[in-house]
């Protein structure tokens, strides 16, 4: 039996100290090893505990939560931290910051004020990202490994990457099988991958890489379709422009728009899971590490050419056309793939109109979102998909899920996909 996953509950408030604890150690696979009331003696605690994840506050008093991040990911960077934050705009921006500072994710406090729906809300945010990293030890074998320190890229500043061969799919290349790739055992930014060896590019050997385990079989994957572009041309250049990420999706996103080099003459319209009020946090971030203008989502906003529009938290968003303009619509419709804002709802409102050419990026993310509307923009036979490939995500679940359907045209690490995006508005 794996051993569980050892976490190191930090807040300043005791009941909130019990509230958390209670709900991670009822999810199975997990044991709150320790608990701390600053960062300050929860570094202290790491010194002497074997933790495997965090759960941070941010306000504290003694030392905050964004100083104990940068200290634990200088001194500790093998440990996962979840950042647990309360809902303010002050917090917001902390938030983003975190995740740029090498935060694996973030949940927010509950406000009800009954304790047992607080617990019941809480779990339902937490159990997802915790459950990802049990899955992905017990998958690989390993335990109590240690696993591959995170590699997070100062905001603005591209990862360096091993990998410097795209997945073109649709030439009739199969993925790299998953004997040749990095497990996502510890979800982590920028890890490197073993490169296929080859009579003339020797391999690569990952940072501490962790073998699958033999009797897990490899899922067959269906033919990859056919991109849709020019004989002998490549794809088409776009008229729009459709981005979706979720866990690990801040960080990409910095990458993948500073990797644009410059503003675009074609419209970006972007899908980061989040709640409401991070998401303006987020858009003056990216404007701020990216260069570009980048506007949280608002009804019925003009989208213009080289426009960059970030989804608005809490809120589905949908494009019309109105004339030749898009125009963004926005709703508070039921969640899709357990989301809200969704990218699937995004992207099938973009295929039910005439959009042209759409290429799409789907990018780190846990679940499904964005298969769907891979799919339905695919059926249209106007969409070019792009896909962050398994070893430069946090988490390798929506990027996976569209490239198991055979839907995307190229698989590229994370570092590439802006150069890649411009490279093809050029055509």
């Amino acid at each position: 039996m794996a051993e569980p996953l050892k976490v190191l509950v930090v807040d300043d408030t005791i009941t909130y100290r019990m509230i958390v604890t209670r709900v991670a150690e009822s999810i199975p696979g997990v044991d709150v090893a320790a608990s701390a009331p600053n960062g300050k003696l929860a570094l202290a605690k790491l010194e002497t505990t074997a933790i495997d994840l965090v759960l941070l506050d941010i306000e504290m008093p003694v030392m905050d939560g964004l100083t104990t991040l940068k200290e634990l990911s200088a001194k500790h960077p093998q440990i996962a931290v979840v950042m647990v934050s309360g809902v303010s705009r002050t917090n917001a921006n902390i938030v983003v910051e975190c995740l740029n500072s090498g935060a694996l994710d973030f949940v927010t406090k509950p406000l009800e004020e009954n304790a047992e729906r607080a617990k019941s809300s809480l779990k339902k945010a937490l159990e997802p990202i915790l459950s990802e990293l049990i899955a992905k030890r017990n998958i690989s074998g390993a335990s109590r490994k240690t696993v591959p320190p995170r590699t997070a890229p100062a905001p603005g500043r591209e990862a360096a990457s091993t990998s410097s061969m795209a997945v073109p799919l649709a030439n009739g290349k199969r993925p790299l099988p998953r004997a040749q790739r990095l497990s996502v055992t510890d979800l982590r930014k920028g890890a490197t991958a073993r490169q296929p060896q080859t009579r003339h590019t020797p391999p690569v050997t990952a940072r501490a890489p962790i073998p699958a385990r033999p009797s897990t079989p490899v899922p067959t994957r269906p033919a990859p379709r056919a991109a849709t572009s020019p004989v002998g041309g490549g794809p088409k250049k776009p008229n729009l422009i459709l981005i979706g990420s979720s866990t690990g999706g801040p960080a990409a996103l910095t990458q993948v728009l500073s990797g644009l080099g410059g503003p675009l003459s074609i419209p970006i319209l972007i899908v980061q899971h989040m709640p409401p009020i991070f998401t303006a946090s987020l858009a003056a971030q990216l404007s701020r590490s990216s260069g570009l203008t980048v506007q949280e989502s608002q009804e019925n906003m003009t989208v213009k050419p080289g426009d960059v529009v970030l989804a608005m938290g809490g809120k589905h968003m949908t494009l019309a056309k109105q004339g030749s303009n898009f125009i963004v619509k926005l709703n508070e419709g039921p969640k899709v793939n357990e989301c809200r804002p969704a990218v699937d709802v995004l992207f099938m409102s973009a295929a039910t109109i005439d959009s042209g050419n759409v290429l799409s990026v789907i990018l780190t993310g846990m679940g499904r979102d964005g298969a769907n509307g891979v799919d339905a923009l695919k059926r249209r036979g106007n969409c070019y998909s792009i896909t962050q490939d398994m070893n430069s995500c946090v988490v390798y679940g929506m990027p996976r899920t569209v490239e198991e359907k055979g839907l995307s045209d190229e698989v590229l690490p994370v570092d590439q996909i802006g150069p890649r995006i411009a490279e093809i508005c050029k055509r």
